[in-house]
């Protein structure tokens, strides 16, 4: 038999170890919330951020322009993206500045109810429409290159395209002592940047009797289409303004030297050609500045609630084979 209090001895032990387990499982607990509420507050101590998703909707792919905005939207998210919770993905229609298909797109991302979507502006209604619903879905809009009329997105980055287009009428007024007689390609109509440039061309030659806009066409950003134009408008004019990228980005692939159809060609964005001369010139418009501007003005206001300004104008420039090194470096 066992002596009174062996079994109390044994009872004390074993409340003794309970209490021990108990105190040792609240320790890991305490240290496991711990843990957690480090985890959200990063390693800088403050909260973490919920993902931002930002989808970018560009109408084309090609290799001399969007690429080339795609180019800084991507340098910037590789400095940023992960400091503010930033992730983006790409879209772009089947067929190149298809609106229809580009509306399609914008119609889903608003349906996914992403926070921030970036686009080329146009006038299409239907497309403008959907941004409408953007916004009273609470989502950010960002127009680059393109704006619009009135209201619909939030932030406009890119050029001011009327002052482009007198800073283009200017150097064709040195360069044709101003004389001329001007066939403007453009690429649809519809699109507040080149109306812009067109309004600022016309007004930069307003100044020279002796200067006209014989034609307008429009080689809907389709290179096979602007050959047509390009061999058939000479009959008109002797000089050819190309108002937006295709057209100088066509003859920059087509011909190694100046051609002789026209006595000066000048347009937008073909660096390739106004390095070898093909074009007498060309408006440089900032492309790796708007997608870089982009992503920073979405972190900012991730950050602060707010962008730095409402529409915020990046750099353009003369170029030329004489100046190339100068403002290409």
């Amino acid at each position: 038999m066992k002596k009174n209090g062996e079994n109390g001895g044994a009872g004390t032990a074993f409340k003794k170890s309970i209490i021990s387990l108990i105190l040792a499982v609240a320790v890991l607990c305490i240290a496991g919330i711990t843990g957690c509420v480090r985890g959200l507050q990063g390693s800088a101590g403050t909260e973490e951020r919920p993902m931002t998703r930002v989808s970018v909707i560009f109408p084309h792919s090609d290799d001399g322009y969007w690429s080339l905005i795609t180019e800084g939207i991507e340098e910037a998210y590789e400095e940023l993206g992960e400091e503010y919770g930033i992730d983006i993905k790409f879209y772009i229609p089947q067929l190149n500045y298809n609106i229809p298909q580009m509306t399609d797109i914008l119609r889903q991302q608003v349906a996914a109810r992403v926070d921030f979507i970036i686009i080329q502006g146009n006038e299409d209604e239907e497309f403008r429409q959907v941004l409408y619903e953007a916004h009273d879905a609470g989502i950010q809009v960002i127009c680059v290159d393109t704006p619009m009329e009135d209201f619909p997105y939030d932030l406009y980055i890119g050029t001011d395209n009327l002052e482009a287009g007198r800073l283009l009428g200017q150097e064709l007024s040195e360069l044709t002592d101003g004389k001329g007689d001007l066939a403007v390609v453009s690429g649809s109509p519809g699109y507040k940047n080149l109306d812009d440039r067109l309004k600022g061309l016309r007004e930069a030659i307003s100044a020279y009797p002796d200067m006209h806009i014989k034609k307008i066409a429009y080689d809907e950003y389709d290179g096979l289409t602007f050959m047509q134009l390009y061999h058939s408008l000479d009959e008109s004019a002797n000089v050819l303004v190309c108002i937006e990228g295709t057209g100088g980005q066509t003859l920059s692939h087509t011909y190694s030297e100046k051609d002789t159809k026209y006595d000066f060609v000048v347009g937008f964005d073909s660096f390739e050609g106004a390095e070898t001369g093909v074009l007498d010139g060309i408006v440089k418009q900032d492309t790796n500045g708007m997608g870089r501007r982009a992503v920073e003005e979405i972190a900012r206001y991730v950050s602060e609630g707010e962008y730095s300004s409402r529409i915020i104008y990046t750099e353009a420039f003369w170029l030329d084979q004489y100046n190339y090194d100068e403002v290409m470096r």
